[in-house]
């Protein structure tokens, strides 16, 4: 299983943010245009769903455990799912006066849909 994230999509609700979030300072996004997370071990206990795989972001890979909430909506299903990742790992560096904690936790809402 994986997702894929356009690294320009990313969003915060802050413009300059988000500008800043794509800069070769952090995703890069123009060089590494995708976020991408590839679950190689999967565990469903009820709603709760756990993954562990690897992050690409930015290009560098991590290791990542996630852990989610999964819903049925009709045929479909929402998910929520969360994951704290050393951003440093990864080559994200930029800290001015060392305000930029070094965990950050990532936060995923989506839908899952059958394709035919």
């Amino acid at each position: 299983m994986a997702l894929v994230i356009e690294a320009d999509s990313l969003d915060t609700g802050n413009r300059r943010r988000d500008q800043h979030l794509r800069s070769a300072a952090f995703f890069d996004a123009a060089e590494h245009p995708w976020i991408r997370f590839e679950a190689d071990a999967a565990e469903l206990d009820g709603e709760e769903l756990r993954l562990r795989g690897e992050l690409y972001a930015a290009g560098r890979h991590v290791p990542l455990e996630v852990e989610a909430t999964v819903t049925a909506v009709g045929e479909e299903f929402e998910i929520e799912a969360s994951a704290v990742v050393d951003q440093r790992e990864l080559g994200m560096r930029f800290s001015p006066l060392g305000m930029v904690g070094d965990h950050t936790r990532l936060l995923v809402r989506g839908r899952l849909m059958r394709r035919e």
